[in-house]
């Protein structure tokens, strides 16, 4: 069961590593998804391996909201975006390079978290804290507003994996605040997103700069 954990860790790792190299916005929502759907798999495991049930419910919550209602509510906030295509000459290596040396950093800091402590999900610890490092990263050089609001989803999935393998199981009424808040924050960004969109008929950031004169 520990092994699950680690492996699910780093398919998570590995779906925000794919985000970052997708250009456009519903493959990486579709992969937003797949890595929500990975950590509500891996809090069932860590769950199951801790014995401590209620994780249980709260991978089937985390289920729900990340890899289903939230990738809607991301759905409606991109429809009016335009799938942006790939300029000559331009590619995601730079944005992927980052991410690699954010994952080597991750490995780096956690090293002497990893020597202090003797969990069976300590493996996993730094795969999830170079999750929330690479979110941080999309959610500042994001683009657009969708760009910034799927960064902050995926630091905070990052987030999240880090505090259910650090604590070897989050007590499940923090998490589910966790849940209400992102799940608000995300529908007020939907009409915030929406209101500019109707003023401006962009979200891009350089079409907005150029707006304020």
């Amino acid at each position: 069961m520990t092994a699950t954990a680690n492996l699910l860790a780093f398919l998570g790792l590995t779906a925000t590593l794919l985000l970052v190299w997708r250009q456009s916005w519903p493959a990486r929502l579709r992969l937003f998804a797949v890595q929500s759907a990975l950590l509500a798999v891996l809090a069932t495991a860590i769950g199951v391996l801790a014995g401590k049930w209620a994780l249980l419910g709260v991978g089937a919550v985390f289920l729900v909201v990340k890899a289903w209602v939230i990738p809607r509510v991301l759905w409606r906030i991109g429809a009016g975006a335009p799938v942006r295509p790939i300029a000559p000459g331009h590619s995601s290596g730079i944005a992927l390079l980052v991410a690699g040396v954010l994952v080597v950093a991750a490995y780096v800091i956690m090293l002497p978290v990893n020597r202090a402590t003797e969990l069976p999900t300590e493996g996993g610890i730094p795969l999830a804290f170079a999750m929330a490092l690479i979110g941080l990263y999309l959610c500042v050089t994001g683009r657009d507003a969708f760009g910034h609001i799927l960064g902050f989803l995926v630091f905070e999935n990052g987030i999240f994996a880090l505090a259910i393998l650090a604590t070897y199981g989050l007590p499940s009424i923090v998490e589910a605040g966790v849940f209400l808040d992102v799940l608000v924050v995300v529908l007020i960004m939907e009409g915030v997103v929406a209101q500019v969109r109707r003023e401006h008929a962009s979200t891009e950031e350089a079409r907005l700069r150029e707006l304020r004169g």
